[in-house]
């Protein structure tokens, strides 16, 4: 059996099945700000005519799918609020599945969350006395002290605790700042509980999403290993880092077997290939100006001069690598770059 018909099973579609659908994440993928990054608009207009459809998919709890919408086709691609899958979308879904249309649910969150509930037909409540049937939790950059306490004392009590993404920080005008995942940790540490999470690296917030494309082999396409790979992977995605974002190719070489991506696209205006790679067999690094020479306590990648730039023979070297690690082997970087250069 080919590598390519073994990863089409792995995902459990036959081998040679093309992506027909293509998720994203959003900051560090499609824009900075409010700046579109260089390559997403042709990219993923070029997904737009090839017929493939396209979802984003956001752990940001407290901005709506209207809105990020209105962002991405204030960018130049058209996007409809459907087209946008957020964590809170999933949360209420499951939260309507678990406890019933109409249940009361104490809100921790803002405006994205609260609306996602209302949507989803429940009932939101202030207090413990309104007999709740769950909490759930989303970043609320507004919340006070008593807002703390209020959760805190709402968690101690046994109720069911959910919560839109862990992401413990966020990049703010001048430094990093506290996301949803921070006050999660304070909050777990104050009550030894630990919520339910749904958004990425979760499964349900990908399942979601493919489920609403209906695609048979969906591309996950992300910037970070521990959420947007790892979820995809999770959800038996194929999955491309592009390095646009937090993560480059020395964190994928040193990533544990959950968060190596399938691609890497130095933008997205290599989707073309990857779309029509993942039909292929994959190449082989050694063939293909990549090896493994010895270093100091253990092996590191070579690559040729011309593979430096090539996307497909990186992909290459990376596979020949973390088969090396996995067999307990040292592999270092060598001259691996961190980025593609054009």
């Amino acid at each position: 059996m080919t590598e390519a018909a073994e990863h089409a099973r792995d995902h459990g579609v036959p081998a040679g099945t093309p992506i027909d659908g293509v998720l994203f994440d959003l900051d560090g993928v499609v824009y900075h700000g409010p700046e579109a990054i260089p390559g997403a608009v042709t990219g993923i207009t070029g997904l737009h005519d090839r017929g493939i459809p396209v979802g984003y998919v956001t752990n940001n709890a407290t901005r709506t799918a209207e809105v990020v919408a209105a962002h991405i086709s204030d960018l130049g691609i058209p996007t409809a609020p459907t087209d946008v899958i957020t964590s809170p979308q999933v949360l209420a879904a499951r939260l309507s599945e678990e406890y019933g249309a109409g249940a009361k649910i104490l809100l921790v969150g803002t405006t994205g969350l609260s609306e996602a509930l209302t949507q989803a037909g429940l009932t939101i409540v202030d207090s413990l006395e309104d007999t709740p049937a769950a909490l759930a939790q989303g970043l609320d950059p507004h919340i006070d002290y008593a807002g703390i306490v209020r959760a805190a004392e709402a968690i101690t009590t046994g109720l069911d605790w959910w919560a839109t993404n862990p992401d413990f920080s966020m990049v703010g005008r001048a430094s990093r700042v506290p996301g949803n995942g921070a006050f999660l940790d304070m909050l777990s540490r104050l009550t030894d509980r630990t919520p339910r999470i749904v958004g990425k690296p979760s499964p349900d917030v990908m399942t979601h999403a493919g489920k609403r494309l209906g695609a048979a082999r969906p591309l996950m396409v992300g910037d970070r290993l521990d959420t947007d790979i790892e979820g995809g992977n999770r959800a038996g995605f194929d999955t491309a880092l592009v390095l646009t974002g937090v993560h480059d190719l020395h964190d994928a070489l040193a990533a544990d077997p959950i968060r190596r991506p399938t691609f890497i696209l130095p933008t997205l205006d290599d989707l073309p290939r990857v779309l029509d790679s993942a039909k292929a067999r994959p190449q082989d690094a050694e063939g293909h100006g990549v090896e493994l020479a010895p270093a100091s306590g253990g092996r590191e990648l070579h690559l040729a001069e011309a593979a430096l730039t090539d996307p497909a023979a990186i992909e290459g070297a990376l596979r020949l690598a973390w088969q090396a690690i996995d067999a307990g082997e040292s592999i270092e970087p060598g001259n691996l770059p961190r980025r593609i250069d054009d």
